[in-house]
């Protein structure tokens, strides 16, 4: 039951600290690397990127406490 409880909680954090990282990187490269004609993505996507990576560091701190590193 621990491991299932577990899943429940590691895999959408897995899903947050991978998407975040994503647009984080997405971001930053964009504003590095300017395209003639296109805009570059807007500074609320880098926000809400780290938000992402932030809340999916903390649920697998959860993970980690509640039911142990397997």
């Amino acid at each position: 039951m621990q491991q299932v409880l577990g899943a429940l909680i590691g895999v959408p954090a897995t899903i947050l600290v991978a998407g975040g990282l994503g647009l984080t990187g997405v971001t930053i490269f964009t504003r590095l690397i300017a395209r003639r004609g296109r805009e570059p993505i807007r500074w609320a996507q880098l926000a809400l990127g780290l938000l992402m990576f932030a809340a999916g560091a903390l649920l697998v701190e959860l993970d980690i406490v509640l039911f142990g590193a397997a």
